[in-house]
This record gives structure tokens, sequence and C-alpha cells, in this order.
């Protein structure tokens, strides 16, 4: 992995309630499309560590996507994206540290991670790699940078967080020493848990001591075992992988990337895992939408999982139509059908898209963006009409949740789950023009 941005020396958490830490904010830039690894170690204190009735907490969002909002944990209890695979959750981590890797797609172009605190978690460092196609993430031989005696639960140690891609060929191998062999009163345990699920321990998954430790120093001898996670596991739109360790063993990690989503969906997947995908990935879309007031995003969604959608049609009196006629692009329309006016075409078709000549609407309400993906042209005569193919193509949009949500949206397009409908705007205007 190629290594392109490194940050240390984060200030100091001002401390509260909850709040947006915004001096720890991270603002990075990267030149190509891609597949990137984000790695941020952080750590994060108990209630008793702090003297308080509060532990500390922290939680990132990049590029407005917040992480952790859909997991539930066997063990944590999520809150608003606090205690999951992807935060630092001080009840769990006692004052322990923390790795967090974070695998996504990225757009050439400015990214930011934003973190939200709650009392004063410890950011340590942040740092950004680039995979290539086909090249491994491997971990080798890495121990707990602290020795934690905890039997029952483990300490958070590392997350592996997929957003937009997919891992296959995840493999760990642990070697774990009982506690004979260490000389002492506990052995070496390490706990495995797949979105939210803990995998228990093969060979003794009643016991309450070690059905937890999928790896277990006591059970194993000292002898190295290992663990392939299936693909067909990492079946949401945010995936997750996260060991807790009790002690001190030690562990490699292998994974490897599908080239990409389509890939993953065509990889021999059961249907029964394609069908839980589709359904998370529409249920996520159609929430988000109806979340942040987007109604005919929510809308038309709804209706491309129609068998046969109609075409939709809006006149003026519409509220589709008031909301472009208040969008900045509106007056973009009118002048695109004035210049013709103005050069003889009186009437006619205008087909958009094409940027040389001016004729690409982007609309800059989000409900407008995310909804109408690209209008496609303007017919006019004595008013114009818009029309509208709904389909997804995420080249249209800039890097923004937007964007991701266009991007699995294309991918479930491909697989006619969603499906294409027309759409036509009818809008009574007065276009006047420099002629007199």
């Amino acid at each position: 992995m190629k290594e392109l941005f490194s940050k240390i020396n984060f200030p100091t958490a001002p401390s509260g309630n909850i709040y947006h830490w915004e001096k720890a904010d991270t603002v990075f830039e990267i030149h190509d499309d891609g597949k990137y690894v984000i790695q941020i170690i952080a750590s994060a204190k108990n209630a008793k560590q702090n003297r308080s009735t509060d532990d500390d907490d922290l939680r990132v969002a990049i590029d407005d996507y917040e992480f952790g909002k859909y997991e539930i944990h066997d063990e944590k209890i999520s809150w608003r994206g606090f205690g999951t695979a992807s935060s630092w959750d001080g009840t769990s981590l006692k004052g322990s540290t923390k790795i967090i890797y974070f695998f996504l797609e990225l757009r050439k172009g400015k990214h930011k991670i934003i973190f939200y605190a709650d009392e004063t978690p410890t950011l340590q460092e942040v740092k950004i790699f680039q995979i290539k196609e086909g090249e491994q993430f491997q971990i080798k031989k890495l121990q707990p940078p602290q020795k934690n005696n905890v039997d029952k639960d483990g300490i958070p140690w590392m997350s592996f967080v997929f957003l937009r891609v997919k891992p296959k060929d995840f493999s760990i191998a642990s070697a774990c020493k009982s506690a004979k062999q260490k000389g002492g009163t506990d052995g070496d345990n390490l706990k495995i848990v797949v979105n939210g699920k803990i995998l228990h321990n093969k060979k003794s998954p009643a016991s309450k001591k070690y059905k937890n430790f999928y790896f277990s120093g006591d059970l194993n001898q000292g002898q190295s075992e290992f663990l392939k996670i299936a693909s067909e596991n990492f079946e949401f739109l945010e995936d997750s992988v996260e060991l807790w360790y009790d002690e001190t063993p030690n562990v490699f990690v292998s994974l490897e990337l599908f080239d990409s989503v389509k890939h993953w969906l065509n990889s021999g997947l059961p249907e029964k895992a394609k069908l839980k995908f589709y359904e998370f990935v529409l249920s996520t879309l159609v929430r988000s939408f109806s979340l942040v007031g987007r109604k005919y995003s929510s809308d038309f969604l709804k209706h491309s999982l129609s068998d046969n959608p109609k075409r939709l049609i809006f006149d003026n009196d519409s509220l589709l139509v008031s909301k472009i006629k208040k969008d900045g692009i509106y007056e973009k329309i009118l002048n695109i059908v004035r210049n013709q006016i103005e050069n003889d075409i009186t009437d006619g078709q205008i087909y958009l898209g094409d940027e040389s000549k001016g004729f690409n609407i982007e609309f800059k309400n989000g409900d407008l963006r995310s909804s109408l993906h690209g209008t496609k042209k303007i017919e006019y005569n004595v008013k114009p009409t818009l029309f509208d193919v709904y389909d997804f193509d995420p080249k249209y949009y800039e890097i923004s949740l937007t964007w991701m949500f266009i991007h699995m949206a294309d991918i479930l397009e491909a697989t006619t789950i969603l499906r294409n409908f027309e759409i036509e705007i009818d809008i009574q205007d007065v276009i006047n023009t420099n002629e007199t």
C-alpha cells in the first residue's frame, strides 16, 4: 500500500456532552479515483478513570457519511453511532488504544474526516493509504499495545470497516498461549465480531469462559489457529470486523477487496445474501432521504421499485415545479431557451449534458439533485417542458453523501432491482428576450 497522508499532534479534546470536535477535523486530497484505507488510532477512558459519571467516546464521519448508525452489537449498546466497531467506546476500552481501518472508494479531490466526541478521548494519528486493484492488505505478527487481563469480555483492539467495498479472502490467524505456558493465571484470548455478531469458539461454544473468544490459549495451547470469513457475511452497506483481546495474543490478518460491489454480487453469493443486501441498501436510501426531507428522492425511489413504473407527469401547479423555479439553476434553464429563441430557433428540443455549449444542468437543491439525476432535455414552443429518465450515474455527482447513495443505487439498477421510468415536467413561464 502507498501512504499518501499522515497527521499526528492532535489538540486536546475540549470536553463536553456529545460535541463536534472541530479542531480535530482533517481535510486531505487525493489525485485518483480508487480504493483507500483511512487508519485512525485513538483511545478512550471509562467513567471511573475520568472520575466522573461519563466515559469518553469518539466517532467519525467521512464526507458526511456517519459511521456506525446501523450496527447492532451483541454486547455493546450503540447510540447515535457510539459503541460500535467504527467508534471508540471508553466503557469497553478502559483507557486502551484502538486502531480502526476504514476501507472505502473515494473520488479524486478533497475529502473531510469529521470527529464527534463525548468527554475527552485522545486522538493519536490519522493515515491515508491507497490500495491498488488486487493488492492485499496485511497485518503481520501484531500484539496489543497494552496487556489487559479481563477474561470475560476482552478489550477492543482493532476494527476493519468497509463502506461501498466488499472484502474477499478475509483471513485471521492467531497464536494464543495458555496460562500455564505464560507462567500465569490467564491465557491469551481473541474475540472476533462480524457486523456486531460474536463468532463463538468452536471447541467450547457453551462455556461461559471461552465461548465468546474464537481463539483461546487455554484451548489451543499456543498452536496457531486460522479463520476465514466468507464474503457472504459482508451483507450491508457498511460492514465491519472487530478484534477484542485479553492478555497478549499474536495476530496475522490478510484481506483483499473485490474490484467492485458488482463483482461481489456476481461471485456466487447465495440468493439469500443478495436479497438481504438489496433490502438493506434500499431501506437505508429511503430512510435517509425521508430523514433529511427529500420528498421526491424518496417518492421516486419507491416508484422505481414497481414492476413496471409508469411515466410521471408534473404540471406547472405542482410542488415539484415550484421547487424547480426556486432553485438557483432555474434561471440558467430559461437562459438556455432564451438563447435559442434569440438565434431564431423558436421551438424545438435541447439535449442537455453538453458542457461545452453550457447545456449541463445541475440543481443546487439536494432533493432535486438526488431525484432528477441530470435532466436529459428541454422541449420548448409556447412553454418549456423538462424531460428526465430516472436512472443513476455517479459520474454526474460531486463527492458527497448523495454520490454514495447514487453509487449504490447504480449497482441495484444494473441488477434490475431498480427500474427506469420517464419524468415529464411542464413549466409555464414567460421567456423575455433581448429582441425589440
